[in-house]
């Protein structure tokens, strides 16, 4: 277990931490002394990019609504706590709202760093690459050359945009307890109809994900979120 305080916030990183970012990195497959490094600069960087979106929470929480800021970083991601809070809605959303914010504004600068040091057509196109797969322009010669070089410099920035980017746009997908079923559930009416949004949303991510992404852990993810929508979708029946 490690702790420490940042900005006033206290953070704790559990081991399953660790153990979910060697497989998200690829541990199982890494079979040489450079794959093992691939895998150990994901995890460095995931931790760095949820600790990011993890502080927009806590912070602009503690700003908008008091309390006592927590960060917990897990096996499943990160946890941002306000203890003693109090929020209007829209205070919520705005708490809500700024995790996935920080981490575009990570993934930005990563892009930003790249027009400074590629020139701004050639860092656009390295981004729009790494990201898409698709290219603005025809790449330069030097934008190829770096491609074909590899290496740890273009896994960092391979890793920070696409953490940042797409965990980004996943994490607003309208799931509970995901950030884009937070904000659903602010403004969505009944509540039922949340869980129903979240089960079917779920569901096919889920099938979207071991068919068209063949991720087998977004899949069963996606599965598991999809089932817990489910089973609280007919308790707000009952209820």
């Amino acid at each position: 277990m490690i702790r420490f305080t940042i900005f006033g916030v206290p953070v704790e990183i559990q081991p399953m931490f660790w153990l979910t970012g060697a497989l998200l990195g690829g541990a199982t497959r890494a079979n040489s002394q450079e794959a093992l490094m691939g895998v150990v600069v994901f995890i460095v960087i995931m931790g760095i990019s949820i600790l990011v979106h993890e502080l927009g929470h806590a912070l602009v929480g503690r700003r908008l609504g008091g309390g006592h800021a927590s960060i917990t970083l897990w096996g499943l991601g990160g946890l941002a706590y306000n203890h003693g809070g109090r929020f209007t809605r829209w205070g919520s959303f705005w708490m809500v709202a700024a995790g996935p914010g920080a981490g575009f504004a990570l993934g930005l600068l990563v892009v930003l760093l790249l027009c400074l040091g590629f020139g701004p057509m050639n860092g656009l196109n390295l981004s729009s690459l790494l990201l898409f797969n698709e290219v603005i322009t025809f790449p330069s010669a030097e934008v190829i050359s770096f491609l074909r070089e590899g290496g740890p410099r273009l896994n960092v920035i391979h890793d920070f945009l696409w953490i940042n980017f797409w965990w980004g746009v996943i994490n607003l997908l309208p799931v509970l307890p995901l950030d884009g079923g937070r904000i659903a559930d602010l403004f969505v009416k009944p509540q039922k109809r949340v869980y129903q949004i979240g089960f079917i949303t779920g569901t096919v991510m889920a099938i979207y994900a071991i068919t068209q992404m063949g991720s087998i852990y977004t899949a069963g993810m996606f599965g598991y979120l999809a089932f817990r929508n489910f089973q609280q979708m007919k308790e707000n029946s009952w209820s």
